[in-house]
Protein backbone atom coordinates (compact mmCIF):
# COMPACT_ATOMS: atom_id res chain seq x y z
CA UNK A 1 0.00 0.00 0.00
CA UNK A 2 1.55 3.30 -1.07
CA UNK A 3 1.46 6.61 0.80
CA UNK A 4 -1.66 7.93 -0.98
CA UNK A 5 -3.56 4.69 -0.39
CA UNK A 6 -2.58 4.69 3.29
CA UNK A 7 -3.82 8.25 3.75
CA UNK A 8 -7.09 7.57 1.95
CA UNK A 9 -7.73 4.36 3.89
CA UNK A 10 -6.91 6.02 7.21
CA UNK A 11 -8.95 9.10 6.32
CA UNK A 12 -11.99 6.97 5.54
CA UNK A 13 -12.09 5.83 9.17
CA UNK A 14 -12.37 9.37 10.52
CA UNK A 15 -14.77 11.03 8.11
CA UNK A 16 -12.71 10.49 4.99
CA UNK A 17 -13.62 10.80 1.36
CA UNK A 18 -16.95 11.48 -0.33
CA UNK A 19 -18.25 10.56 -3.74
CA UNK A 20 -17.51 14.06 -5.07
CA UNK A 21 -13.82 13.69 -4.23
CA UNK A 22 -13.88 15.95 -1.20
CA UNK A 23 -12.36 14.78 2.07
CA UNK A 24 -12.94 15.72 5.68
CA UNK A 25 -10.07 15.66 8.13
CA UNK A 26 -10.23 16.83 11.75
CA UNK A 27 -13.47 18.67 11.09
CA UNK A 28 -12.24 20.51 7.98
CA UNK A 29 -13.59 19.66 4.52
CA UNK A 30 -11.23 19.94 1.55
CA UNK A 31 -11.85 19.78 -2.18
CA UNK A 32 -9.62 16.71 -2.47
CA UNK A 33 -6.86 14.86 -0.64
CA UNK A 34 -4.12 16.98 -2.19
CA UNK A 35 -5.75 20.10 -0.74
CA UNK A 36 -5.86 18.40 2.65
CA UNK A 37 -2.19 17.52 2.40
CA UNK A 38 -1.20 21.04 1.29
CA UNK A 39 -3.09 22.66 4.16
CA UNK A 40 -1.63 20.51 6.91
CA UNK A 41 1.84 20.58 5.38
CA UNK A 42 1.84 24.35 5.75
CA UNK A 43 0.57 24.00 9.31
CA UNK A 44 3.40 21.59 10.05
CA UNK A 45 5.87 23.98 8.44
CA UNK A 46 4.77 26.65 10.94
CA UNK A 47 5.12 24.20 13.82
CA UNK A 48 8.69 23.40 12.79
CA UNK A 49 9.61 27.06 13.32
CA UNK A 50 8.65 26.80 16.99
CA UNK A 51 11.80 26.28 19.12
CA UNK A 52 9.77 24.67 21.91
CA UNK A 53 8.30 22.13 19.50
CA UNK A 54 11.79 21.11 18.40
CA UNK A 55 12.83 20.57 22.03
CA UNK A 56 10.53 17.54 22.35
CA UNK A 57 12.60 14.50 23.29
CA UNK A 58 13.47 12.38 20.29
CA UNK A 59 12.95 15.15 17.75
CA UNK A 60 14.72 14.03 14.54
CA UNK A 61 17.96 15.58 13.36
CA UNK A 62 17.14 16.88 9.89
CA UNK A 63 16.20 19.88 7.82
CA UNK A 64 12.62 21.15 7.79
CA UNK A 65 12.13 20.25 4.13
CA UNK A 66 13.31 16.69 4.76
CA UNK A 67 10.77 16.32 7.57
CA UNK A 68 8.01 17.76 5.40
CA UNK A 69 8.88 15.53 2.44
CA UNK A 70 8.71 12.42 4.62
CA UNK A 71 5.38 13.42 6.15
CA UNK A 72 1.73 13.25 5.16
CA UNK A 73 0.20 15.43 7.85
CA UNK A 74 -1.83 15.12 9.91
CA UNK A 75 -1.98 11.34 9.45
CA UNK A 76 1.72 10.75 9.97
CA UNK A 77 4.72 12.96 10.40
CA UNK A 78 8.49 12.43 10.50
CA UNK A 79 8.60 14.25 13.83
CA UNK A 80 6.39 14.37 16.93
CA UNK A 81 2.84 14.62 15.60
CA UNK A 82 1.21 17.85 16.85
CA UNK A 83 -2.30 16.59 15.98
CA UNK A 84 -2.36 13.55 18.25
CA UNK A 85 -4.59 15.21 20.84
CA UNK A 86 -6.99 16.34 18.09
CA UNK A 87 -7.34 12.81 16.72
CA UNK A 88 -7.90 11.37 20.19
CA UNK A 89 -10.60 13.95 20.93
CA UNK A 90 -12.36 13.20 17.63
CA UNK A 91 -12.19 9.44 18.07
CA UNK A 92 -13.43 9.62 21.66
CA UNK A 93 -16.38 11.76 20.53
CA UNK A 94 -17.30 9.12 17.93
CA UNK A 95 -16.99 6.16 20.31
CA UNK A 96 -20.28 4.40 21.15
CA UNK A 97 -21.50 4.86 24.71
CA UNK A 98 -20.98 1.89 26.99
CA UNK A 99 -23.55 0.85 29.54
CA UNK A 100 -21.25 -1.35 31.61
CA UNK A 101 -17.91 -0.79 33.30
CA UNK A 102 -14.86 -2.18 31.52
CA UNK A 103 -13.75 -5.65 32.60
CA UNK A 104 -11.82 -8.40 30.85
CA UNK A 105 -10.45 -11.65 32.18
CA UNK A 106 -6.77 -12.19 31.32
CA UNK A 107 -6.26 -13.62 27.85
CA UNK A 108 -5.15 -17.21 28.41
CA UNK A 109 -4.83 -19.21 25.21
CA UNK A 110 -2.16 -20.54 22.92
CA UNK A 111 -1.76 -18.38 19.83
CA UNK A 112 -0.22 -19.79 16.68
CA UNK A 113 -0.34 -18.12 13.27
CA UNK A 114 1.53 -18.93 10.09
CA UNK A 115 3.87 -16.61 8.26
CA UNK A 116 2.52 -17.08 4.74
CA UNK A 117 0.00 -14.24 4.69
CA UNK A 118 0.64 -11.69 1.88
CA UNK A 119 0.59 -8.86 4.40
CA UNK A 120 3.23 -10.59 6.50
CA UNK A 121 5.40 -11.34 3.49
CA UNK A 122 5.33 -7.74 2.29
CA UNK A 123 8.30 -7.13 4.61
CA UNK A 124 9.20 -10.15 6.71
CA UNK A 125 11.90 -10.70 9.30
CA UNK A 126 12.51 -13.29 12.01
CA UNK A 127 10.83 -11.54 14.95
CA UNK A 128 7.86 -10.09 13.08
CA UNK A 129 4.50 -10.97 14.65
CA UNK A 130 1.66 -11.91 12.24
CA UNK A 131 -1.20 -9.41 12.42
CA UNK A 132 -3.73 -12.22 12.92
CA UNK A 133 -2.02 -13.16 16.18
CA UNK A 134 -2.29 -9.57 17.42
CA UNK A 135 -5.96 -9.42 16.40
CA UNK A 136 -6.87 -12.01 19.02
CA UNK A 137 -5.59 -9.78 21.81
CA UNK A 138 -7.21 -6.63 20.41
CA UNK A 139 -10.57 -8.37 20.02
CA UNK A 140 -10.32 -9.70 23.56
CA UNK A 141 -9.35 -6.50 25.33
CA UNK A 142 -11.00 -3.72 23.30
CA UNK A 143 -14.29 -2.54 21.84
CA UNK A 144 -14.96 -0.84 18.48
CA UNK A 145 -13.67 2.71 18.51
CA UNK A 146 -11.00 2.09 21.16
CA UNK A 147 -7.50 3.42 20.60
CA UNK A 148 -4.65 0.92 20.53
CA UNK A 149 -1.25 2.40 21.40
CA UNK A 150 1.75 0.87 19.64
CA UNK A 151 4.89 2.49 21.02
CA UNK A 152 7.30 0.35 18.97
CA UNK A 153 5.90 0.31 15.46
CA UNK A 154 8.17 -2.13 13.59
CA UNK A 155 6.33 -2.73 10.33
CA UNK A 156 2.96 -1.57 11.63
CA UNK A 157 1.35 -4.96 12.22
CA UNK A 158 -0.53 -3.67 15.27
CA UNK A 159 -2.08 -0.97 13.09
CA UNK A 160 -3.06 -3.57 10.49
CA UNK A 161 -4.50 -5.83 13.20
CA UNK A 162 -6.56 -2.99 14.70
CA UNK A 163 -8.10 -2.15 11.35
CA UNK A 164 -8.73 -5.80 10.45
CA UNK A 165 -10.80 -6.20 13.63
CA UNK A 166 -13.55 -4.52 11.62
CA UNK A 167 -13.35 -7.04 8.77
CA UNK A 168 -15.90 -9.85 9.19
CA UNK A 169 -14.15 -12.31 6.85
CA UNK A 170 -10.76 -11.88 8.51
CA UNK A 171 -12.24 -12.28 12.00
CA UNK A 172 -14.06 -15.45 10.92
CA UNK A 173 -10.79 -16.79 9.49
CA UNK A 174 -9.44 -16.79 13.06
CA UNK A 175 -11.96 -19.48 13.98
CA UNK A 176 -14.54 -17.14 15.53
CA UNK A 177 -18.20 -16.73 14.61
CA UNK A 178 -19.68 -13.31 13.83
CA UNK A 179 -23.41 -12.72 14.28
CA UNK A 180 -25.34 -10.35 11.97
CA UNK A 181 -25.20 -7.61 14.62
CA UNK A 182 -21.38 -7.83 14.73
CA UNK A 183 -21.10 -9.83 17.96
CA UNK A 184 -17.94 -11.97 17.87
CA UNK A 185 -18.21 -15.40 19.50
CA UNK A 186 -15.60 -17.95 20.48
CA UNK A 187 -15.95 -21.63 21.22
CA UNK A 188 -15.51 -22.65 24.86
CA UNK A 189 -15.99 -25.79 26.90
CA UNK A 190 -18.36 -25.64 29.87
CA UNK A 191 -17.94 -27.48 33.17
CA UNK A 192 -19.73 -30.53 31.75
CA UNK A 193 -17.36 -30.75 28.80
CA UNK A 194 -19.87 -29.44 26.29
CA UNK A 195 -18.83 -27.05 23.53
CA UNK A 196 -20.66 -23.73 23.33
CA UNK A 197 -20.21 -20.40 21.56
CA UNK A 198 -19.78 -17.45 23.91
CA UNK A 199 -19.90 -13.76 22.88
CA UNK A 200 -16.74 -11.88 23.85
CA UNK A 201 -16.27 -8.95 21.46
CA UNK A 202 -17.83 -6.75 18.78
CA UNK A 203 -16.86 -6.32 15.16
CA UNK A 204 -17.61 -2.63 14.70
CA UNK A 205 -17.67 -0.77 11.40
CA UNK A 206 -14.06 0.37 11.29
CA UNK A 207 -12.30 -1.85 13.78
CA UNK A 208 -10.11 -0.05 16.31
CA UNK A 209 -7.95 3.01 15.89
CA UNK A 210 -4.21 2.49 16.11
CA UNK A 211 -1.71 5.11 17.18
CA UNK A 212 1.73 3.93 16.09
CA UNK A 213 5.12 5.44 16.81
CA UNK A 214 8.52 4.78 15.26
CA UNK A 215 11.40 6.97 16.32
CA UNK A 216 14.60 7.64 14.36
CA UNK A 217 17.00 10.38 15.33
CA UNK A 218 18.62 10.81 11.92
CA UNK A 219 16.58 11.27 8.75
CA UNK A 220 17.71 9.50 5.60
CA UNK A 221 16.17 8.33 2.31
CA UNK A 222 15.46 4.96 3.92
CA UNK A 223 13.34 6.30 6.79
CA UNK A 224 10.20 6.71 4.71
CA UNK A 225 8.00 4.69 7.06
CA UNK A 226 8.37 6.98 10.05
CA UNK A 227 5.09 7.01 11.93
CA UNK A 228 4.14 9.22 14.83
CA UNK A 229 0.39 8.72 14.36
Amino acid sequence: MNQDQQAMEFGATIGGGRNDGSVTCLGITFENDEARRAHFTEELRKKLKDPEFRKIEGFPIGEDEDILNLSDPPYYTACPNPWIADFIAEWEAQKPKRAEDYHREPFAADVSEGKNDPIYNAHSYHTKVPHKAIMRYILHYTEPGDIVFDGFCGTGMTGVAAQMCGDRDVVISLGYQVKPDGTVMQEETDTDGRKEWIPFSKLGGGGRYSMTFLQRRHLSPTTTTLLWM
